[in-house]
């Protein structure tokens, strides 16, 4: 028994020996070698050396891309080869296989992979993944379009409204290169330029609310227009165009005009269509064609007045029809603005017509004023400024009553002067024996004038350069015709049935003829108008 059993037990050391031996010889193995069941980065390195472990690394990274998530959903691919991406070895893998315990390689057959993890060294080129970068379609500039803000876009009629947003597809080069560089450095195999922000993108969108106030503004302006009525049936449009050419905005959206640009177009306007201070030509009575300065009938805008009143039609934004403000006015427009209703006044024949809506009311003889004395009455377009009746007319030294007054011009006008003058009229009285500028008129025909004149109505002064044949001279007066059905007035003779009546005044007035009218004869100048 006991040398059985000495048997036994060599046999079991021997057993024992080979055991230990071959375990630890299979376990001097994985000093070189990894374990089963070991992964490094992902790469089963089972029964590697550290050299066939940093070469299946090697390769892995070889086979390196980066994948370029784009917008709607394109992909692109930058190959690890086109920016010589490669491994450098930097000890970890050697560290790795420091770290395993050679005689742990049996249980390691039966544990579950063991996974080793680490920042695998790469290298690239910058420049060619820049270069690459810009290799890609989504670089392409044939294909790309950039974003565009929203802006006011003006339409065929005039109207503004704010025009979409372009969104594009250009891309943020800078933000990309960097995105790359982080992603090749990580060996992050994807980027997503969607979703890091790389595209550039519109600043403004058509929901801004500064660019909609500005359309509304804009809009309000679009197609105005202030239509100016001159008189007659001139008209004259401010339009649009020039309209928004004077408008600007300010930092609130809010229009702005530049009132010295009002200022100027209403001067234009005056220039081009007042006629106060013009000389008109008239065709008178006589044949002849005369011209004569509009001194107060015509048209003279009250241009400062004129101006506030356009820039605050312009501020409000609303189209509008007005006429200018005058501070004179015509009756119409056209040849000297006259039409067909106005008193003529022939200084040089001593005679007055006054038509009424293209109607002879009145012809007649007239004493002006006086030459001799320098008291001439004034030449020019007036219109009369008021009418009345039974005035008194007062100066230095006098008060003299007349029946009829209608001044023109200052202490200037027409008036009846029978009670004086008789019936001595036309002629060349007024050469030294005239008024102090006043129009004397026979008392039927200043009525008859009175009658059916109104104010406002223009009386045109002028010498003519034509000789009437057959008018009154010295004391004689001519003939007078009267249309307005008034009785003839003392010292006439004709016919009273209250239809027209025909006046000769041809008689004589021995006051004048002696020369003792006196005081009487100047009396029709008179302070008290001016």
């Amino acid at each position: 028994m006991k040398k059985k059993t000495v048997i036994f037990v060599i046999i079991l050391a021997v057993i024992l020996i080979v055991f230990c031996g071959t375990y630890l010889g299979i376990g001097l193995h994985y000093e070189t070698h990894f374990f089963k069941n070991t992964s490094v980065n992902g790469i089963d390195v089972s029964e590697m050396t550290v050299e066939q472990a940093e070469a299946a690394i090697a390769d892995m990274v070889e086979n390196y891309q980066i994948t370029v998530n784009e917008l709607n959903g394109g992909r692109e691919v930058i190959p690890g080869s086109r920016i010589e991406y490669h491994f450098v070895s930097k000890g970890e893998v050697q560290q790795f296989m420091d770290s395993q315990n050679i005689l742990a390689w049996l249980p390691s057959y039966l544990s579950d992979i063991r996974t080793f993890t680490m920042d695998a060294g790469t290298r690239y080129d910058e420049n060619l993944l820049k270069q690459a970068m810009l290799e890609l379609d989504c670089f392409d500039e044939s294909r790309i379009t950039p974003p565009k803000d929203a802006e006011l876009v003006q339409n065929a009629d005039g109207t503004y409204q704010v025009s979409a947003e372009v969104e594009g597809n250009q891309l943020d080069s800078g933000r990309v290169y960097e995105l790359l560089k982080l992603a090749a450095a990580g060996s992050a195999a994807e980027v997503d330029l969607v979703q890091e922000n790389c595209y550039n993108k519109p600043v403004i969108y058509s929901n801004d609310t500064a660019l909609n106030q500005k359309a509304d503004t804009l809009n309000r302006y679009a197609n105005m227009t202030v239509t100016y009525y001159m008189g007659g049936d001139v008209a004259v449009t401010l339009d649009s165009a020039t309209i928004n050419s004077w408008l600007t905005l300010d930092e609130n959206n809010n229009p702005v005009f530049d009132f010295g640009t009002v200022q100027s177009y209403v001067a234009e306007l005056a220039a081009d269509y007042d006629t106060i201070g013009t000389w008109e030509p008239f065709r008178t009575s006589l044949g002849e064609t005369v011209y004569v300065e509009a001194r107060t009938y015509g048209w003279q805008m009250n241009q400062e007045e004129e101006a506030n009143q356009l820039y605050q039609i312009l501020q409000a934004g609303e189209s509008a029809e007005r006429s200018p403000v005058y501070y004179e006015s015509a009756l119409t427009r056209g040849e000297n603005d006259l039409g067909n209703t106005y008193v003529e006044i022939d200084y040089t024949n001593q005679r007055m017509w006054y038509y009424k809506d293209g109607a002879l009311i009145v012809d007649t003889p007239i004493v002006t004023g006086s030459v001799a004395n320098g008291t001439e009455s004034p030449e020019g377009m007036f219109c009369l400024v008021d009418k009345s009746e039974n005035e008194t007319l007062k100066g230095e030294g006098y008060a003299t009553p007349v029946d009829y007054w209608m001044p023109f011009f200052g202490g200037v006008g027409i008036h009846d002067a029978d009670s004086w003058r008789g019936s001595s009229y036309g002629g060349t009285i007024y050469q030294t024996g005239g008024s102090h500028g006043c129009i004397n008129t026979p008392t039927a025909n200043a009525a008859a004038i009175y009658a059916n004149i109104d104010i406002g109505t223009p009386i045109v002064c002028y010498k003519a350069t034509i000789t009437q044949g057959g008018s009154s001279t010295g004391n004689t007066g001519g003939d007078v015709t009267v249309t307005d059905g008034t009785a003839a007035p003392d010292g006439g003779t004709g016919t009273s049935d209250g239809g027209d009546i025909t006046v000769i005044d041809g008689n004589t007035d021995t006051a004048a003829e002696s020369g003792n009218a006196g005081e009487e004869d100047w009396a029709d100048e008179s302070t008290y108008w001016e």
